[in-house]
């Protein structure tokens, strides 16, 4: 006689099948995810380093490059990066983008893969200060040559600024580093002016005490582009 599987035996079987498959999926995902973004983030990083190494080697230092009459100037960071940055990158497309809530403007740019930037001025060269506040809306205090803020995308779909994430699908990046007082490229640390600062625990702790952080780039690449276990955020 042939031995077999009874049917509640097999549907037991495929039950428990089913229970480990709901547990183990989450997680599955969720790394999939994690290496998905850090690999996009690392040849960001890669590609827009090497653009901006290009265009210095081509225009001399980034100080004496063009600056901005107006904070969050549309036309002049596309003129901005189609003078330094286009020349050295290879994009789909570029269009501003006029954020209607606050009237500040950016430039996005897409890339092959999917991914995009936001590039926004922060500061301009000359005081915009405002007469019922007192604030300077050019913020020249904080000029650097303009203060160009780039927001990398992992995707299309965190265009809409209701859907931008920091730290899953957003990342902060600056055309300037005060803790080493020098242009170039860099994760988006403005606030550490001291060496001692920049270390993997202040990092972690900002981050964790901030759910809007920017320094997320900043650990990542800190921990050799890894998203490690205590990463607050969750894919």
């Amino acid at each position: 006689m042939k031995k077999g599987f009874t049917l509640a035996e097999v549907l037991i079987t495929l039950g428990i099948i089913g229970v480990v498959a709901a547990m183990t999926m989450p997680a599955l995902v969720g790394n999939y995810k994690k290496n998905v973004t850090v690999n996009r983030l690392k040849k960001f990083y890669t590609v827009m380093s090497q653009a901006t190494n290009i265009a210095i080697a081509k225009n001399g230092p980034m100080e004496s490059w063009d600056g901005f009459t107006s904070a969050s100037n549309g036309k002049e960071i596309q003129q901005w990066f189609d003078k330094y940055m286009k020349p050295n990158l290879k994009y789909t497309k570029r269009w501003i983008d006029l954020d209607e809530e606050n009237g500040k403007e950016s430039l996005y740019v897409t890339f092959a893969d999917g991914s995009l930037m936001k590039l926004t001025n922060w500061a301009a060269s000359s005081a915009d200060i405002d007469e019922e506040t007192g604030a300077d809306n050019n913020h020249v205090a904080d000029n650097y040559n303009g203060l160009i803020h780039v927001a990398f995308l992992t995707d299309a779909k965190a265009i809409p600024p209701e859907n931008q994430k920091q730290c899953i699908n957003k990342f902060s990046f600056l055309f300037y580093s005060p803790l080493k007082k020098q242009y170039g490229f860099f994760p988006y640390a403005y606030q550490i002016k001291k060496q001692e600062d920049y270390n993997r625990a202040y990092l972690l702790n900002e981050i964790k005490n901030n759910p809007d952080s920017q320094y997320c780039a900043a650990l990542i690449m800190y921990d050799g582009w890894e998203i490690k276990n205590d990463y607050p955020f969750k894919f």
